[in-house]
């Protein structure tokens, strides 16, 4: 089981002894990891777990700039994103619950009681 899978969404990005993990549901969709690769994150593998990191080659901003860049895209792309608070300051955060937001449909409005109009 992914952390993924616990947090109950798609993707999760969290910080562990400098570097930046993005974990998918066990058994994610390779159209899913594909985009991952494509958005340069690098794809591993052990056993029968997969998951993303930001490449170790990059310094602690580059790092945090190209995570903060995939959430969103992740987000508005229709996928549930966790994002471990604190790891961005917030802002891809903000903006992958908007996109969670602007996805949910809207309530349905209640129906208002027709009132009789008084004709002079």
């Amino acid at each position: 089981m992914s952390l993924a899978d616990e947090y109950d969404v798609d993707i999760t990005f969290y910080h562990r002894d400098g570097t930046i993990y993005v974990d998918t549901r066990a058994g994610a969709p390779e159209p899913l990891l594909a985009l991952l690769d494509g958005l340069g994150l690098d794809r591993h593998s052990a056993l029968d777990d997969t998951w993303h990191q930001v490449p170790d080659h990059m310094d602690e901003i580059a790092m945090t700039a190209m995570a903060e860049r995939a959430a969103p895209l992740l987000a508005h792309g229709g996928y549930q994103v966790d994002i471990d608070a604190g790891l961005f300051g917030g802002t891809a955060y903000r903006a992958a619950l908007a996109a969670r937001a602007a996805r949910r449909q809207p309530p349905t409005p209640a129906l208002h009681s027709a009132r009789a109009r008084r004709r002079r």
